[in-house]
């Protein structure tokens, strides 16, 4: 391992994170897109868009593990991806401090990479199945590998860039915007070396890494052999391959990209909406650490400054104006303000030891040290202790307690009408354990329900109704009588007042 003895700090972050996420991991199903990546990794089906087979496929080996049920298996993932996450962090800034000639490196890469670990986005997408930390894992990945090449210059972290580049483009298609910025500094990297006369063959090692980037890209293969051949579970049930495609590409979210509207006024106020949840993340003291990263980098390692600057721009400029919960897109940014906080601290401590080079004593001289450890300290424990109990989840099992109830106590071949919400956490009994298959699931528009409630409640079936618009059903409530039950509630009967409301339909067998 080419960073030597800061191997073990960084293992030993990614333990202290991973310990801290799986003690606040949620315990079990979750609803809406947490019970279908729950499902889909069990059973090898397609999510939503962009499809994440890098995601399932690695899920899937995480439910083979003999801990907990299937979805905190899956859920599990998610901590161990940001724990390492945290470690990659950790190794870039150890890589950029020792290039800037800086002292102190395990205490200021540390720091960075503690603020990042315990920043309340990043702790709260590592305990639930979301595709953001190998997404975080994947970015931490690239960038440790790309400025090993250009600074080391062995050929296995050449190649090594090409994989995760691979990887993360299969993953998750924000990486896209990514790819300016890697393939600028790769050139950089690459015309350094020629300057140097560092390849003798240079053809041979760029059909390699060409070689490397397909094959992190094959995950993508997944998704073609679920199409052709078919899948438990496939978002969307694309029919052609042209719907296939869009459902690969994002195509059904197309129209939440500039959601906010491309003008400068709203573009600034959306800029300031990703600065402020950056100074949630960081606080003023994480802000301050950054922006003396980002200066101290400018001034003296211009082509990390900006492979940094680049990605930020991709990313952050994506996540500012994605109207679909686009804040959960910054992720990536805020890796790498930890790594600019670490530079940042790298600074600051170096100064400290600077000027105490005067000083007789070895022990007087570790005194800056010292001092920063414990300022390093007095800023994170607070941050655990404030957060921590917003961010719990270890206690969340209403969701499961709710859905087992309801399905133990629905009749045979009863009727849900639930939101995606509740109806991805049946699924997941459905799919995952084969519980109540002969229950109708019923989604899509709920101003359609009621004529189908009737039809149902007509066919003598039990009918139940989820809790999908507020604390009551507004068109269900005022049509028929409801009793309170798990998840929502029971279809009694058609009111009074809406006896008459519902002709035949003339499609279902009741009716006809």
């Amino acid at each position: 391992m080419a960073f030597g003895p800061h191997t073990w700090p960084a293992v030993g972050l990614a333990l202290v994170a991973a310990a801290l996420y799986v003690a606040t991991l949620a315990p079990s199903v979750m609803p809406s897109d947490y019970a279908e990546f729950q499902f889909c990794a069990a059973v090898l089906g397609v999510p939503h868009p962009t499809g994440y087979p890098l995601y399932i496929m690695l899920g899937k080996l995480f439910t083979l593990l003999p801990v907990g049920d299937v979805a905190y298996r899956v859920n599990l993932s998610s901590a161990v991806y940001m724990a390492g996450a945290v470690g990659a962090l950790y190794l870039v800034s150890v890589r950029l401090l020792r290039l800037l000639g800086y002292g102190g490196v395990w205490w200021s890469a540390a720091s960075g990479a503690a603020l990042f670990a315990v920043a309340p986005t990043v702790w709260a997408m590592s305990l639930v199945a979301r595709s953001y930390a190998l997404n975080a894992l994947l970015v931490g990945s690239v960038l440790l590998c790309l400025i090993a090449w250009r600074h080391v210059g062995r050929p296995r972290w050449f190649f090594a860039s090409c994989l995760f580049i691979g990887l993360s483009m299969a993953h998750h298609g924000t990486t896209y915007l990514l790819v300016p910025a890697y393939g600028l500094y790769l050139l950089l990297a690459e015309v350094e070396r020629r300057r140097r006369g560092a390849d003798r063959r240079p053809w041979r090692r760029l059909s390699l890494g060409l070689l490397s980037l397909a094959a992190g890209y094959s995950p993508m293969l997944f998704l073609v052999y679920r199409f052709v051949w078919g899948a438990p579970y496939y978002w969307g049930n694309p029919s052609t391959w042209k719907e296939f495609f869009s459902l690969i590409t994002g195509g059904p979210f197309h129209d939440q990209v500039l959601g906010y509207g491309s003008d400068l006024g709203t573009q600034l106020g959306r800029a300031a909406f990703g600065v402020g949840q950056l100074w949630v993340q960081y606080t003023p003291v994480g802000i301050a650490l950054g922006l003396v990263g980002l200066w101290t980098l400018l001034r003296r390692r211009r082509g990390e400054a900006g492979l940094l600057a680049l990605m930020t721009a991709g990313n952050f400029g994506f996540a500012m104006n994605y109207s679909l919960v686009g804040y959960l897109y910054f992720i990536p940014t805020y890796l790498i303000w930890g790594i600019l906080t670490s530079v940042g601290a790298g600074w600051l401590l170096w100064r400290l030891l600077s000027s105490q080079r005067a000083v007789p004593t070895l022990g007087a001289r570790r005194l800056p040290a010292a001092a920063f450890s414990v300022a390093l300290l007095a800023v994170l424990l607070p941050l655990v202790w404030l957060r921590f109990p917003g961010l719990d989840l270890s206690g969340q099992t209403q969701v499961r307690d709710q859905t087992l109830a309801l399905l133990r106590a629905a009749p045979p071949s009863a009727a849900l009408y639930l939101d995606w919400e509740a109806l991805s956490v049946v699924r997941f009994y459905r799919l995952v354990y084969g519980t109540r298959t002969d229950l109708a699931l019923h989604s899509g528009d709920p101003a359609d329900w009621p004529k189908e409630v009737y039809c149902d409640l007509a066919a003598g079936k039990a009918v139940y109704v989820g809790e999908f618009a507020g604390a009551q059903p507004i068109a269900i409530g005022r049509d028929f009588v409801l009793e309170p039950a798990p998840l929502g509630w029971r279809v009694a009967r058609v009111s009074d007042s809406a006896r008459y409301a519902f002709p035949p339909c003339g499609t279902c067998a009741t009716c006809r």
